[in-house]
């Protein structure tokens, strides 16, 4: 197995003397590491026959399966394989579970089979340089549907499988994107989204297996996005959260033919996140997101009885799912102050309770530091939200230093889960800014759309703004502000210390963006339209594209950056780093680049992840 790359620098071996003297002395690099060593568990299912829990964990060093008994008992590992676990599945007519795994992070997923909870794992697919996309399983167990660019790289047909015989079949082909979501309860049909212009506006198609004939279903006049779906037992329809016909993400129920949309539980400034339909069918469970935080909730199914749990541990939920049963939920959750763990919810006594949780390594939970939510006018007046960390002990005389983090996607939110990262920022005396600046998601499809193709700069002007806000706190040293972001949050670091280079002491770009032109011919060309819709298409916007490129205004920096890439990132290539990277060191500049091997968009393994932050400690150390 490829280990972790090496580091590369350029520029000063040290800072001068001189305002930043008592910061150095007082910043511990070291202490980053305990911090890193708590590791998530994440994703749970319980089985079809309520015997058993299975979840992500990376007690090994990466995320493999575990299982342990429902009703409690000795958790056991039952995967041990060389690359992580990606998503999972029970069979929900057997004993066996589907799960998915890549090579290196470069996100080709191949779907293997675990046949029980003690056989050996084998693989349904292998072909390494295919990206499958896992779909769902047939109702009687027999089949899976799934979607793959084997035969294109731009284009995901659809698939279905005889998981006994492997016997494969093409049922749908096509141009773009295109994913399963279920089986139809006659196991006759498939319902498919299709993203053939971006992933912000889809399209809902019910896909006959026999025929191959695709029936539009939801039809919409405006843009539509669509997060999940279940399906009634009885073919009467089924319930999505969508924004269709309106600004925020609602749970909405569909009749049979996919029409006569209806909202069932739509808050007027909260999205739902997630939802779960009991196993009679009769109840609902779902998450309702407020400024980043989770709310857990019930209703009937026709969003009648609404109500939202009393006695929530606080923190993000990403997926709910009831018990075979009935009678309880399970969930992943982890808070700002709260590592990663699974609970449950006992829906007769109201109970909460921990079932899985994540090693602490002996760091005092209780003086991790919880986010408040303030909110920053821009320059057009907008008001912008940024979850805001303040360190617990005084600030210094000259005020504290301070890192913003910007979130990548930019179809993404900044919320309060865990982060050992700020955890270890704020142990240090680092204040922490995570701003969500125009483009994020969880505030509706107006704020989201704010800083699409021509307003792409916008965003970077909110920035500015919370920046030139917090730098006037009289808690804060205006002289010592970094910027921090992976990804598109890269990008947003890479404009920030060209566009305003007196405003930031330091950058810190994981994988970010540097030039949108050869982005968009280098990333993975089953995402490209994705990213085209968002950015805008080099044939229409080249110049535009050009300016909003931040290679193009390189010799504007004047902060030193750390840099770091990985080199089998599917999203964004790495030579979007190499190039920031080469410009820097030909014009002479402070810049430090850590290259990590076999990882993608991410690092999925513990040690690696030492590696990085390690270097991220020492950089602040050095230059906050």
């Amino acid at each position: 197995m490829p280990a972790s790359g090496c580091a590369t620098s350029s520029g000063p071996a040290a800072s001068p003397p001189g305002k930043h003297d008592i910061m150095t002395q007082s910043f511990d690099a070291s202490a980053i590491e305990p911090f890193l060593q708590i590791h998530s568990v994440k994703s749970p299912a319980i089985s079809p026959d309520g015997e058993w829990l299975a979840y992500l964990s990376e007690a090994s060093g990466f995320h493999q399966l575990w299982i342990r008994p429902r009703a409690g008992g000795e958790a056991r590992q039952v995967t041990d394989l060389p690359e992580p676990v990606g998503s999972f599945a029970f069979n929900p007519k057997g004993a066996g579970l589907l799960f998915t795994m890549d090579c290196g992070g470069d996100e080709r997923h191949q779907l293997w089979l675990l046949p029980d909870m003690t056989a050996a794992p084998v693989p349904l697919t292998e072909a390494p340089h295919v990206v499958h996309l896992w779909g769902a399983w047939s109702p009687d167990g027999q089949r899976i549907a799934y979607a793959s660019n084997a035969r294109s790289p731009y284009d995901m047909d659809i698939h279905v499988m005889t998981v006994a015989t492997r016997e494969t079949a093409v049922v749908h082909a096509g141009q773009g994107m295109r994913e399963v979501l279920a089986f139809f309860p006659d196991g006759q049909s498939l319902l498919v989204r299709q993203s053939l212009r971006s992933g912000n506006d889809q399209d809902m198609f019910r896909l006959d297996i026999a025929s191959s004939a695709l029936t539009p279903m939801l039809p919409h006049a405006g843009k539509a996005r669509y997060m999940a779906a279940r399906l009634f037992k009885d073919g009467s329809g089924g319930l999505t959260i969508c924004d269709q016909g309106r600004d925020m993400m609602a749970i909405s129920r569909f009749g049979s033919k996919g029409d006569d949309l209806t909202p069932v539980v739509a808050l007027p400034d909260r999205d739902v996140d997630a939802f779960a339909l009991s196993p009679d069918q009769q109840s609902i469970a779902f998450v309702v997101n407020d400024d980043g935080w989770s709310r857990l909730g019930l209703c009937n199914r026709d969003g009648s009885v609404y109500r939202l749990l009393e006695r929530q541990p606080v923190g993000v939920i990403t997926s709910v799912a009831f018990a075979p049963d009935g009678q309880s939920l399970v969930f992943p959750l982890e808070g700002a102050t709260t590592p990663p763990a699974i609970w449950a919810f006992d829906l007769a006594s109201g109970a909460f309770e921990m079932l899985v949780q994540s090693d602490t390594m002996g760091l005092d939970t209780a003086s991790f530091v919880e986010p408040a939510v303030e909110r920053f006018d821009s320059f057009d007046g907008l008001s912008v939200p940024a979850l805001v960390y303040t360190p617990t002990t005084p600030p210094p005389p000259q005020g504290f230093p301070v890192i913003f983090i910007v979130h990548g996607g930019p179809e993404m939110q900044w919320k309060p889960d865990f982060r050992a990262d700020v955890q270890f920022l704020l142990s240090q005396g680092v204040m922490v800014v995570a701003p969500n600046v125009r483009g994020s998601t969880g505030y509706g499809r107006t704020f989201h759309e704010l800083d699409d193709r021509e307003k792409r700069m916008d965003s970077v002007a909110d920035l500015r703004a919370i920046r030139l806000a917090i730098g006037a706190r009289a808690d804060v040293d205006d002289s010592r502000i970094g910027v921090f972001g992976r990804s598109y949050g890269g990008f947003m670091v890479l404009s920030a210390v060209t566009e305003d280079p007196d405003l930031w002491c330091l950058g810190v770009d994981f994988y970010g963006v540097g030039n949108f032109l050869t982005h968009l011919l280098a990333t993975g060309p089953w995402g490209r339209q994705q990213r085209a819709a968002e950015y805008g298409e080099p044939g229409v916007m080249r110049e535009a594209l050009e300016r909003f490129s931040p290679i193009n205004r390189i010799a504007r920096m004047t902060a030193p950056l750390l840099i770091v890439h990985a080199n089998r990132d599917p999203r964004v290539p790495l030579g979007q780093s190499e190039d920031v990277y080469s410009c820097l060191t030909g014009l002479g500049h402070d810049c430090e680049y850590l290259r990590v091997n076999h990882e993608g968009h991410g690092f999925a393994r513990r040690e690696n992840r030492l590696t990085v932050f390690s270097s991220f400690a020492r950089f602040l150390a050095k230059h906050l």
